[in-house]
């Protein structure tokens, strides 16, 4: 994937990285309880509105910074080549905002970048839905389909409860909803 190695083409991409990573780090350096101030706790607000936005950079473990970063490292970096910076740094705001909107309106807490890592994921791949950059060939259509229909699934049954879910939905539409804005106005990449 040349988009990893080009970072400097997205110098976007690679500040969410590195603000990702070091909040991360202060976290496994020293107590997780250091960031906790960052994560979305709908009983802490007002106080903490801040956290509307300051979520997206918090993440549980390994697994979870490894999955969003790597879907911010590939789709992010080809998402911001298209829009730019300023709008791309727009479309990521609105995708963690409207995650935590859900979180708000559900009175729930949550933590990651996975609800703007669903709006890159879904950009990208609705943006070229017959390209066959997946495994075994598969059209890019493939991913953002069966990612909707495992989420919308998860929330309505309840599978893996202590993964947000319809945050992840409401990035997929934030992401969505952009690719019709600007779509137009892409780059050349």
């Amino acid at each position: 994937m040349p988009a990893i190695l080009e970072w400097k083409k997205n110098p976007a991409s690679l500040a969410i990285l590195a603000a990702c990573a070091a909040v991360f780090a202060a976290a496994r350096l020293g107590s997780p309880e250091s960031v906790r101030f960052l994560a979305f706790e709908t009983n802490e607000l007002p106080g903490r509105w801040y956290a509307f936005l300051t979520y997206g950079f918090t993440h549980v473990d390994w697994n979870h910074i490894i999955l969003n970063m790597l879907v911010l490292a590939v789709f992010g970096a080809w998402v911001e080549r298209l829009l730019g910076a300023a709008r791309y740094l727009l479309l990521v705001a609105v995708a963690i905002l409207a995650g935590s909107a859900t979180l708000y309106a559900r009175e729930t807490a949550g933590i990651g970048f996975s609800a703007a890592a669903a709006a890159l994921l879904f950009y990208y791949n609705v943006a070229f839905p017959l390209e066959r950059e997946l495994p075994f060939r598969l059209p890019n259509i493939a991913l953002p389909v069966a990612l909707f229909a495992l989420s919308a699934a998860a929330s309505i049954f309840g599978w893996l409860p202590s993964v947000g879910h319809v945050p992840h939905l409401a990035g997929a539409m934030v992401g969505l909803l952009f690719l019709a804005l600007f779509r137009k106005r892409h780059r050349p990449i």
